[in-house]
């Protein structure tokens, strides 16, 4: 029997090996000659084919104490990198902690002496007849590669790869009884039938849309008990910012045995989390995108919550998309899939409607709780450019009684960028093409996506006049101005505010026992939090999503306001909602300002079918890039013309929203056409990446291909 293998740590490293005696297993790890070096292979598959036309090597032995990769997830693996084009070495990276990797230990072993030739050569051979094994590095520091690669050679010693011992990897036997809270959640009329059509239903994928409030956790919680009921596990997701201490909290005391999967864990957390879902030890997770990948047994669901997300698309390599991987894993496994989402995405909402997934709907709040009040504010009827009187008098109100207000603002820092009156002059970012945003408190300039820091001055740098203007305003700067109206501590939320490890807990525990009145956020705030005595949402400006050069603007601007305005009055006390911008006859605000979501979905959905956006097509966005400008644009013409084809539409090559970025300057093809068109297409596209990167002598040019992106900029 043969088998195709990955040979770790090989680019594009699949070969084929012979297992004669039927020994090993799809998912396994073992030893195998590579190239004369000896290196460990994952099983992945059977190779049926008849004539190899060459020697096919054999299998030398099963890894000790490894890591088995079931063959579903290995079926798994192997569809994303045909799916998403990625390498599948860079899937094995996300799917696994670090620590829990295979490590070598290289070593050299005395084999035969000799008589040497000098001295060097004695004091090595009396080393290593002493010793008898030794770690290669050693070697190479006290007597030098030259010496070691002719001993080599000679055969006076052997190099051998040796694994580095992990604890993580030692096998050992559970006998863990899966304990959880037995008490039935006490779910209203509409939750029991939504879980009831889930539970008793012959579909496999679910879009549960339940608005603000409406208690789609408890059928979650629900869902999972009927898993471990059933022997069997799930997974849960959650974006990283819904993965809140209350949250967490709410799923530590309905199961003892959770397995908690996110970014925020040190690296031995990780993997010892990941070891106790390995070894069965437990069989609930709770985690954010990556944990999709969580070795769990017996998989009986899978629940994307917030599904709308488009932080579930990994924005490196491998850039994959968590939602569309649960579906295939599902498919694979037999486990069932549930969506939720006050807001869903265009797509999902889609199929919903068609059926692919079975809708499944929650219109009513839980308990008490009944839908805020919405107020749309014409901010260019208003004197000032941060606060409407409205926000003020509400805000004034909501503060007498003594209860919450959260206020939204999806741009961080103080102002978004500096310009000089004189000149004109803006500071931007040496290594991208954007301008740097002013940090008031930390006395910088900072560039939000290569991270560069400059030490703010208050004079201009081009022609040295103290007349800067502070445009574009952040969550620092609404802080700053609500303190000239209310003479209080404020609490902001920004990944500013959120860079220390026990910063989430301390924030929402702050927050949670009034010792602050208001809060001020980024989208951080828009979901995951609930909290009793908030009654006012403010949403400072709705329009900074809404003008962007993107076809998912509309969507993005809806689901962001819409999300954040369930935060108010999700207790007893009625809430309020007070939704300031420039644009109020927009389509997309006079939709959220009625809680509309349907109308919003036909009118989105008509477009998108006229302009032919998905779901009406698939998408692929190539970006090529380089450090240096010269001779980019004519080697993205020639990629393009490699992979043009008539009946599928491309558009560029193109300088993208940011022409330079992190140094490297880039260029934007764009792909559009149906689904069994771009599949074929996709092909071609790996083989000439393949052809450019080979013919690329000096690396000059990076080609990343992102199919079905959420970021277009």
């Amino acid at each position: 029997m043969n088998y195709v293998l990955y040979v770790e740590g090989v680019e594009n490293g699949f070969y084929t090996y012979s297992d004669k005696n039927k020994k090993y297993k799809v998912g396994d790890h073992v030893w195998i000659n590579f190239r004369r070096r000896k290196k460990i292979g994952i099983i992945l598959y059977k190779d049926l084919s008849i004539d190899h036309g060459f020697k096919i090597n054999e299998i030398i032995d099963q890894v000790e104490e490894q890591v088995s990769y079931s063959k579903e997830l290995i079926d798994l693996f192997l569809w994303i990198k045909n799916y998403y084009l990625c390498n599948f070495g860079d899937i094995l990276g996300v799917s696994r902690p670090k620590d829990i990797k295979i490590s070598y230990s290289k070593k050299i072993i005395f084999n035969k002496s000799i008589i040497p030739m000098n001295e060097n050569e004695r004091e090595f051979i009396d080393y290593i007849t002493k010793k008898q094994i030794a770690a290669k590095t050693t070697m190479v520091q006290k007597f030098g590669k030259k010496i070691l690669d002719k001993f080599i050679k000679s055969k006076v010693v052997l190099e051998n790869n040796t694994i580095k011992e992990n604890k993580y990897l030692k096998n050992e036997e559970n006998s863990i009884k899966y304990r959880y809270n037995k008490k039935k959640s006490n779910l209203t009329t509409e939750q029991a039938e939504v879980k009831n059509k889930i539970l008793e239903g012959t579909k496999k994928y679910y879009l549960l849309k339940g608005i603000t409030g409406s208690g789609k956790t408890e059928i979650y919680i629900e869902l999972v008990k009927d898993a471990l009921e059933k022997k069997g596990g799930a997974i849960f997701l959650v974006p990283e910012i819904s993965l809140t201490p209350q949250m967490v909290d709410r799923f530590k005391r309905e199961f003892d045995e959770i397995a908690i999967l996110h970014s925020r864990l040190t690296a031995k957390e990780r993997a010892t989390e990941w070891k106790s879902i390995y070894s069965d030890e437990k069989r609930v997770v709770l985690g954010v995108r990556s944990a999709i990948f969580a070795p769990v047994k017996n998989l009986k669901y899978i629940i994307i919550d917030e599904e709308h997300e488009g932080t579930y698309k990994q924005e490196s390599n491998p850039r994959y998309n968590a939602k569309y991987v649960a579906i295939k894993r599902a498919e694979i496994e037999g486990a069932k899939v549930l969506l939720g989402s006050a807001t869903p995405s265009i797509e999902s909402y889609y199929h919903a409607t068609h059926g692919v997934f079975q809708l499944l709907e929650l219109k009513k709040r839980y308990g008490n709780a009944i839908e805020p009040n919405m107020k749309l504010v014409d901010m260019k009827d208003e004197k000032n450019d941060f606060f409407s009187g409205d926000l003020i008098e509400r805000m004034s109100e909501k503060l007498r009684k003594n209860e919450q207000i959260m206020l939204l603002l999806n741009r961080k820092g103080y102002s978004t960028f500096v310009q000089c009156r004189e000149c004109g002059h803006i500071e931007t970012c040496p290594h991208c093409s954007i301008s740097l945003s002013y940090y008031k408190k930390d006395g910088l300039y900072k560039c939000n996506y290569c991270e560069y820091t400059k030490k703010y001055s208050d004079i201009c740098s081009n022609c040295g006049e103290k007349s800067l203007k502070f445009s574009g305003k952040g969550t620092e700067r609404v802080e700053t101005e609500l303190n000239e109206y209310f003479d209080l501590p404020i609490l902001r939320v920004d990944s500013e505010t959120t860079k220390t490890r026990d910063s989430h807990n301390r924030i929402y525990s702050d927050f949670l026992n009034k010792k602050y009145k208001i809060m001020v956020g980024t989208q951080m705030i828009s979901k995951g939090f609930h909290f009793p005595e908030v009654t006012l949402v403010g949403i400072i400006n709705s329009d900074s999503i809404l003008n962007f050069p993107d076809f998912r603007a509309g969507e993005k601007t809806f689901q962001l306001v819409s999300q954040a305005a369930g935060r108010a009055g999700r207790a007893e006390k009625k809430g309020e909602v007070i939704v300031q911008t420039y644009q109020p006859d927009n389509y997309v605000i006079q939709k959220i300002i009625n809680n509309d979501y349907e109308g919003f979905y036909k009118e989105e959905i008509e477009n998108r079918k006229i302009l032919s956006y998905p779901p009406f097509s698939r998408i692929i966005n190539i970006i090529i890039s380089s450090k240096e400008e010269e001779g980019l644009e004519e080697y993205a013409k020639v990629f393009y013309e490699e992979i043009k084809k008539d009946n599928i539409e491309l558009y560029g090559p193109m300088a993208p929203p940011i022409y330079k970025m992190s140094g490297s300057y880039r260029s934007q093809i764009f792909i559009k056409g149906s689904r069994s068109e771009i599949n074929k297409l996709k092909r071609e596209i790996v083989e000439t990446v393949l052809k450019f990167k080979n013919n690329d002598k000096k690396n000059k040019y990076r080609i990343i291909v992102d199919v079905d992106p959420i970021n277009l900029m």
